[in-house]
Order: structure tokens, then sequence, then C-alpha cells
């Protein structure tokens, strides 16, 4: 998970435990839709992935790279320890998660770097801690909002004298406030 229960719970300012079920939940679904979004997974960890040849460059999917284990270009595919490229080959840009051939492009072919790297976990950046808390909270405002209508799409109810009036706006399932702070985050696609 992005943030812990304790962390979002506070800066959605819910004290109870009665939600805590829901929240879970919707922590869940929260992770999923910024790692598919942002094409990232901030947990961190080991990663193998495979990259196009033809340029200098290599973009790695998650960044800043604490260390690279292994890049090996081979356009047979099979990756065996005779494709290991020296590490005084390339030049790593740990904060922007690439890796800049020093002898020219890589072998012009599909797939034909294979790079093992790690990223540092337990770094989620504290902008996406926030992003990710206020998903968590649209969703949760989203489903009291229905629960609270009966699942009725109305806009106003009356009981007695008194109106109650929904907040069912609609819309985007994602606010723009949070697509805009995940926006800076986000892999570009090529």
């Amino acid at each position: 998970s992005l943030d812990i229960l304790a962390h979002v719970k506070s800066r959605l300012g819910i004290s109870g435990s009665g939600d805590d079920t829901l929240l879970g939940l919707l922590q869940d679904s929260a992770d999923k839709f910024i790692e598919n979004w942002c094409d990232r997974d901030f947990a961190g960890g080991t990663f193998t992935e495979y990259h196009p040849g033809g340029s200098e460059f290599v973009f790695l999917r998650n960044f800043p790279v604490a260390s690279i284990t292994s890049v090996k270009v081979d356009p047979g595919y099979t990756f065996g320890s005779e494709t290991l490229l020296a590490s005084s080959a390339y030049v790593v840009h740990l904060e922007g998660g690439a890796i800049e051939s020093l002898g020219g492009p890589f072998y012009p072919a599909p797939r034909v770097v294979q790079v093992v790297y790690t990223v540092a976990t337990g770094q989620v950046p504290d902008d996406i801690k926030e992003a990710y808390a206020r998903l968590v909270c649209h969703w949760y405002r989203q489903v009291k909002t229905e629960s609270g209508s009966n699942f009725l799409n109305v806009a106003q109810q009356k009981f007695g004298d008194t109106f109650q009036i929904f907040n069912n706006s609609g819309g985007d399932a994602i606010p723009k406030e949070v697509r805009g702070m995940l926006m800076p985050y986000r892999v570009p696609r090529i």
C-alpha cells in the first residue's frame, strides 16, 4: 500500500474505526489506480525490464534508482552472462531512471536491452501520499453519498420540513486535483 490506513484516516479527518473495511478496499483500488495511471510501482523493490534498442537511452519505469544489478544487450533475446555490458559502457541517471550508453545507441532491435535494477522501498513521495488520500476520500464520499440516498440518483429529499441535499455531481471518477498531483510522476509513453 502507498500509505497506511492510520495516515489516510488522519488526512481525511476520520477518527473512528467503523469504516476501516471500506477504507481498506478503497485503498486497494487507489493503489492499483495510481500504479496503472503513472505506470510506476512506488513501493520499490527489484525489477527486470526489457527495452528496445536503437537509442542511446533506456528509460526505466521506476525511479529514483538505488542500484543497477545488470544491463544486458542481446539481439537473440536469451540474455545470458556473455551479453552483460560492463558498467563502464553506460552511465546511470539515478534520479530520472535513465541509462545512457557511452558507445552509441544500444543494438537496434525490439526488446534487446534487459535491465535488472533496484528502487528503495518505503520512499513514497509525500505528494503521492496526498494524492492517494484525496483519491480515497473522493471515493469514500461517493460511497457515503450513494448510500445516504439509497443509491438513487436524487438531488434532494424532503423529510418532514427538512430537505437533505445530495451532491451527486457524477463527472470524472478521478478529481482533477489528484490527476494534477500525479502528473509529474507519470512515466511518458513513447
